[in-house]
């Protein structure tokens, strides 16, 4: 039997780059079986890997980077595998090949928007299903939306 994951109460993102921390800690509770650190704590976790330089002066304060990224998901307290692909890869076949652990994590470039993180939880043949921070929406955009540049993907092991 398929999980469920729309049962787990999507997170808002705190603000306009807490995007991956909000994710995480969606995704955590989502899989079950991962420790959940609030977004705000995680923060503090990886403290290292987000910009904190002076919020007052600096256009890119809160921003992870892709390489930093990739790190706070080989972190091995989430038990992820990571994976860069390129967006034309990142198909709907792609994501239910990779869910046979649980929901993926993926940081990729949004049309309109830049870099963003959400958690994707299944497929069909055309559209991707995802928990969006942004919002704090399900969403099921299609399979395009992500092909915009490579796509970042933490895989549940």
């Amino acid at each position: 039997m398929a999980t469920n994951y729309r049962a787990t109460k999507p997170i808002q993102q705190f603000d306009p780059t807490s995007c991956w921390a909000a994710t995480l800690e969606w995704w955590a509770r989502a899989i079950g079986n991962r420790t959940v650190i609030t977004q705000i704590n995680l923060l503090n976790v990886y403290l290292r890997y987000w910009d904190s330089s002076n919020p007052d002066t600096n256009p890119n304060y809160g921003t992870v980077s892709r390489a930093n990224l990739i790190s706070i998901i080989s972190d091995s307290r989430w038990r992820m595998d990571c994976e860069t692909v390129a967006g034309i890869d990142f198909t709907c076949h792609y994501v239910n090949r990779k869910m046979k652990h649980g929901p993926l994590v993926v940081g990729y470039r949004k049309p309109g928007i830049g870099n963003h993180v959400v958690s994707v939880y299944g497929a069909s043949n055309t559209h991707i299903a995802c928990m969006d921070p942004d919002g704090a929406q399900f969403r099921g955009p299609l399979a395009s939306h992500y092909q915009g540049s490579q796509v970042i993907v933490g895989i549940p092991r």
